[in-house]
């Protein structure tokens, strides 16, 4: 568990760094030539952006505080081909897909135990065009998250409850919805593939876009 949780903070880490540099970056980028930021519409035209990702959750753990890994996949429709802000390179796309991961620390019984988070992001992306290669975007919405605890050891004798979820049933869960954010870039590889990277939470996600 203290491996796997040391992993995750460093993913964490080195996936900040990376945004960090790409946003730096970008300024002396939108200078080049080969900047597209002024030049509306001058993007990939697309009908919709599938993107299967790697799921490292950091936060909303579901029992125990312990970092999750998992997979995901997410659509994303552009509802605005040159908007909101229509004398720059961007467009507006609406987002939702499904993300799981899997937390191996079962907190003070060890790994006698484990749980799974769904989460279902339905999100606003709004994109901006930086260059050929580099766009980026926050995204802003809600997700639907259900959670559920399973026992591979013996269950305790003694009950813990945790936000109000009797954990020493096998099978206890609980769904709830909040608030979510991510902000993201694109490293892209030909016209209509690219690198993703999105920052936030409840978590980071690093995958493969195809613009379709």
């Amino acid at each position: 568990m203290r491996a796997a949780s040391t992993m995750l903070r460093t993913i964490v880490k080195s996936s900040l760094a990376l945004f960090f540099l790409a946003c730096l970056g970008f300024g002396p980028l939108a200078q080049a030539a080969d900047a597209q930021i002024r030049s509306p519409n001058h993007h990939p035209q697309y009908a919709v952006e599938l993107d299967p990702h790697l799921v490292l959750q950091w936060t909303n753990q579901p029992f125990w505080n312990d970092g999750g890994i998992g997979v995901g996949i997410r659509l994303s429709i552009p509802v605005l081909a040159n908007g909101p802000i229509p004398s720059i390179n961007n467009n507006l796309a609406i987002g939702f897909g499904l993300d799981w991961a899997h937390f191996d620390g079962c907190g003070p019984y060890g790994d006698v135990c484990g749980s799974d988070s769904f989460i279902f992001p339905l999100v606003v992306q709004w994109n901006f065009f930086i260059t050929n290669w580099l766009s980026l975007f926050p995204e802003l919405g809600i997700a639907i998250e259900h959670a559920r605890l399973g026992w591979e050891g013996a269950i305790p004798a003694r009950c813990v409850r945790v936000n109000g979820v009797d954990v020493c049933r096998s099978g206890a869960s609980h769904t709830y919805v909040e608030l979510a954010l991510w902000l993201g870039a694109r490293f892209a590889i030909s016209n209509n593939i690219a690198f993703t990277l999105r920052l936030g939470t409840p978590s980071i996600l690093i995958g493969v876009a195809f613009l379709l």
